[in-house]
């Protein structure tokens, strides 16, 4: 079932009903002739999921020229948070809602895209200069490099683990704080090993340096 669930919001977050996915053998066909029924189903009680409030959104602004102006007109700014995390139809939806005369500004780090799993597309970031700008009104990239929190070593190590990105949009992070404690690396086989060697440490830390829970954050 969970995986039936994720192939059906997959689906809808791509923008595709039931008749417009590919099948190419037996078991994705058995996949997509229970996402038609789901969609009757929801269809007869009258119920959407979250991914089907996204695609009626999209199609409605998609199929109907004069609610898309409407919303066009109402709407002169248009400002995404973690735009990292959009996925395919989130983007189309944007596009739709868009007009020529809109402001769009978007913010994320796509080094910190951690929803593919949900659809998150990053690729979305890289392709926002050429959807949205204009010639007389050219998008604007303005990084954020400076880190108020971290210690040079936590962003030397972190420049070098994403600097491997494929296809990342080049930044540097930088902070005037001081060197820091050396960066450990412990491996561990599964979350569960992780999660313990985690309350291990704080134990330890607690117990050996005289800690509070306060004192500690993860």
């Amino acid at each position: 079932p969970r995986e039936l669930q994720w192939f059906i919001a997959s689906a809808k977050e791509e923008g595709r009903r039931p008749n417009a996915v590919e099948t190419g053998d037996a078991f994705t066909r058995g996949q997509v002739e229970h996402y038609a029924l789901y969609e009757a189903m929801c269809q007869r009680e009258g119920v959407v999921d979250f991914a089907e409030l996204l695609l009626r959104s999209y199609e409605l602004l998609h199929a109907n020229a004069g609610i898309r102006e409407h919303y066009r007109r109402r709407f002169a700014h248009l400002l995404v948070d973690e735009f990292q995390d959009t996925n395919a139809l989130q983007y189309k939806w944007l596009r739709q809602l868009a007009g020529p005369s809109t402001a769009m500004f978007a913010v994320g780090d796509d080094d910190q895209s951690i929803y593919a799993f949900r659809g998150a597309n990053v690729a979305n970031m890289q392709h926002f200069e050429r959807d949205f700008g204009r010639p007389d009104r050219p998008v604007r990239l303005i990084k954020l490099e400076q880190n108020y929190r971290s210690t040079k070593n936590i962003l030397h190590v972190a420049n070098e683990i994403i600097s491997n990105n494929k296809g990342q949009i080049e930044k540097k992070l930088f902070t005037d704080n001081g060197e820091g404690e050396k960066i450990k690396l412990v491996r561990t086989m599964t979350d569960n090993d992780e999660g313990r060697m985690v309350a291990d440490t704080i134990q330890e830390q607690k117990l050996r340096n005289h800690f509070y829970n306060k004192d500690i954050a993860i």
